[in-house]
């Protein structure tokens, strides 16, 4: 080796080391809300060996879904913001960047190896103004869940679950008996995100859309748009517990305890079933969801962004490095078996997707990444504003306070107004 390599080599372990010591001792604050936020003990573990092994200090919310995004939007707001968040595939970092409240994530994933290993399908959903904003940590595919047990009570074959709208009704009103507290199908009304997601995969189950193209102006507004809110409020009249009052993180349990025969899940949902009641693990399966028109499902999941009112951006890339790595993902795996990993390499290699009686799930949900088949929100701004007119709708045509077709009329203009304001 010539003397300038040698030097040029020392150099750069310097520079190494410097870089190490830097975040050493460095505290960083990180906030992580969600359906996962329920598994506390993993979440300990994981992030006491990343203090362990770069001495760096984490101070860790865990957030459930139901207040994570207010809370979360009343801190940036205030400019106190966690270094490290949470933020849902849903739209929520282009909204983040559009107010200034996080960095762009381009220059840390140009230097990291694990950005090939990302499903391409995530990419669109944290990028805004030609640069990436978060970087996705786990993903999901919406299906149905459904009580194995519950059919058999009933019934109906359990291998043969509904796959159309009318076979879904008339399996949830036989598997409905409201003197005894039990329902066929949760449908999801209350205010939140969950609401729109169910609203969605009735829509575009319908063969309808949301937006059009450019995301300029409702598209909802439509025949197919009327009949899958016409469906899904009948369901929620007919056949479900108060749809007002709950969403697809409450029917879990229920569905659990065999209260609920079926509802809106996914591979968030699999390890969460089992800390709900262990006694539930091969009595449930699940299938894509029923439709009118053709199969739809929404994806979702969670990406990693980062504060511009960090101090410490060098330790919150080297957690989000961690966080998202494979050995780290390949722990989370063996440990929870689920949900779904961002990275390919983890989804595809993973003994715990391998085996029964979560094998043949996961190759539904595999199949539906590795063919493309899936539905995103769009990666607009102005999506919270749009999605909360969305949960609105529903909830004034359950309040009785508008037939189906005056809500949509007034519902789709309001959120035209809304895209048209830059």
């Amino acid at each position: 080796m010539k003397f300038e390599s040698i030097i040029v080599f020392l150099l750069l372990g310097l520079l190494l080391i410097a870089g190490s010591i830097s975040v050493m001792g460095t505290t960083i604050n990180v906030w992580i809300g969600g359906q996962v936020a329920a598994l506390g003990s993993t979440w300990n573990s994981l992030i006491s060996q990343f203090e362990q092994q770069t001495g760096i200090n984490v101070n860790v919310q865990l957030i459930g879904f139901d207040v994570y995004y207010q809370k979360l939007v009343t801190a940036y707001q205030a400019g106190e913001g966690p270094d490290v968040a949470f933020a849902d595939l849903g739209g929520w970092a282009p909204a983040f960047a559009s107010k200034g409240w996080i960095i762009p994530m381009n220059d840390f994933l140009n230097s990291w190896d694990g950005t090939k290993e990302i499903w391409p399908e995530l990419w669109p959903a944290v990028t805004y103004e030609g640069k990436i904003w978060g970087v996705p940590w786990y993903c999901d595919a919406r299906l149905l869940l459904y009580n194995t047990d519950m059919f058999k009570a009933a019934g109906l074959n359990p291998d043969n679950p509904p796959q159309t709208w009318g076979e879904l009704a008339e399996d949830a009103l036989i598997l409905t008996n409201k003197s005894k507290g039990i329902y066929g199908y949760g449908v999801s009304g209350r205010m939140d995100e969950e609401t729109t997601l169910g609203y969605m995969i009735f829509l575009y189950g319908a063969g309808g859309k949301l937006l059009n193209d450019d995301n300029t102006k409702a598209a909802f507004d439509s025949p197919a748009g009327l009949k899958a809110l016409q469906f899904y409020t009948a369901l929620a009249r007919n056949v479900s517990p108060d749809a007002l009052t709950n969403n697809e993180d409450s029917y879990r349990p229920m569905l659990a305890q065999g209260k609920v025969a079926m509802a809106v899940g996914g591979p968030w949902s699999f390890p969460l079933l089992a800390q709900e009641n262990p006694a539930i693990v091969g009595h449930y399966a699940v299938a894509i969801h029923p439709y009118s028109v053709k199969p739809a499902s929404v994806f979702g999941g969670w990406s990693l962004v980062v504060s511009t009112t960090s101090k410490a951006t060098s330790a919150d890339f080297e957690f989000i490095k961690y966080l998202d790595s494979y050995d780290t993902w390949m722990k989370w795996t063996e440990a929870e078996n689920g949900p779904l990993p961002a990275r390919k390499d983890v989804a595809e290699n993973t003994p715990a997707f391998k085996k029964p009686p979560l094998a043949p799930f996961w190759s539904i949900i595999l199949k539906l990444y590795e063919d493309g088949d899936l539905i995103a929100r769009p990666a607009i701004p102005q999506w919270p504003q749009v999605s909360t007119e969305i949960q609105k709708m529903v909830e004034s045509v359950l309040l009785n306070q508008m037939t189906p077709q005056q809500a949509l009329d007034y519902y789709s203009a309001r959120v035209d107004s809304i895209l048209a304001k830059p």
